[in-house]
């Protein structure tokens, strides 16, 4: 079926980020916003190379989607920013301006990965109220990784690159720093052998694996540089963080700083579940080399303890991976009706 026509918009955060919000109006369910990773873009959900894309499947099944570019895009000028920042600005700004224009009284959500994990930060800080429902796809507040990823945040590999200068690492060519970059290519070639293309063993070293080579199709592969950019390095920090510490907490600038910003030595936790007693369900690939399954899990029983179980459900997706739910060849048959579930369920 042929999509709507798009409806793009740009919207200013409170902080003067100017995010772009894409509409395709299938139907009166919904609002739903989609909300992609880091160091991607909201591309991920209609991929030109397979059969079904996700925007495709929503769009069929009635709903107002609308996809986010939020400042993690790499359609959107790079910048440095702590995941506090966007929780705090970019999803409060966004949720506003589709309820300001579709005059809804509350909006349905898909998110994945780091935009996942900062989406939760800012419902966790009760700055979503209009949020009815959530289909979350990887990670959460909870963070357990695979062991080489273990291994970089425990030596610090972000902040190393920092101080070296390195302000981002990208998966795609990078004419900007073409001698880093060829090094950068020498070192993931000589790690990963899945394939020969440079491109998936840079996304691997920035990522973990991200996906399952046989979900994806060849086109796909080869044209994994059209989804995959540069991701600020102050970013990456944040995460390995939160990765060290096992859960989600505001940024860690140092006992001294952490003082003046929060009033204490240790960052903030963000682990309060008194904004999250809404339906919520959590959808991890049983593969999954970015963050394991057990990462949902923990997020999951937290949540059953503290509120309403009936609120939360959960999924484990044999043979897939990671971001290979949106973009393999066979998610519409395998993984979209997963979160579908939770948008068709969600109270009105």
């Amino acid at each position: 079926m042929a999509l709507p026509t798009p409806e793009v918009y740009t919207v200013k955060t409170p902080d003067g980020v100017d995010l772009r919000l894409t509409r395709y109006r299938g139907g009166n369910k919904g609002p739903a916003m989609l909300v992609h990773g880091a160091g991607v873009w909201s591309g991920m959900f209609m991929l030109p190379t397979i059969d079904e894309h996700f925007v495709d499947y929503s769009v069929k099944n009635g709903y107002d989607t609308w996809l986010l570019d939020w400042r993690a895009s790499i359609k959107l000028p790079l910048r440095q920013f702590t995941m506090d920042e966007a929780a705090a600005n970019d999803f409060p700004a966004a949720v506003r301006f589709i309820r300001d224009t579709t005059r809804a009284n509350s909006v349905q959500a898909v998110v994945h990965c780091a935009g996942s994990s900062t989406f939760f930060l800012a419902l966790a800080d009760g700055l979503l109220p209009d949020i009815r429902c959530v289909s979350c796809s990887q990670i959460a507040l909870h963070y357990q990784p695979p062991k080489t990823t273990e291994v970089k945040c425990a030596l610090h590999l972000g902040e190393t690159l920092e101080r070296m200068g390195v302000s981002y690492l990208s998966a795609d060519e990078d004419p900007d720093h073409p001698d880093f970059q060829k090094a950068f290519t020498e070192i993931v070639n000589s790690l990963y052998h899945q394939c020969d293309s440079a491109v998936c063993h840079r996304i691997t070293f920035m990522y973990g694996e991200l996906y399952r080579h046989e979900q994806l199709n060849a086109a796909t592969h080869q044209r994994l540089a059209e989804q995959f950019g540069k991701c600020n390095i102050t970013t990456f920090c944040h995460l390995a963080q939160m990765v060290r510490r096992g859960e989600a907490a505001k940024f860690d600038y140092g006992a001294a700083e952490n003082q003046k910003r929060y009033g204490s030595p240790e960052p903030p936790s963000y682990l309060n579940p008194q904004h999250l007693a809404l339906p919520i369900t959590f959808i991890s690939g049983a593969l999954n080399q970015t963050f394991l399954p057990v990462s949902t899990e923990l997020t999951y029983n937290w949540l059953c303890a503290r509120n309403d179980p009936k609120l939360y459900r959960r999924h484990v997706v044999p043979n897939y991976g990671h971001i290979d739910g949106f973009m393999g060849f066979r998610a519409n048959q395998d993984v979209y009706s997963l979160f579908l579930e939770q948008l068709e369920n969600c109270p009105a």
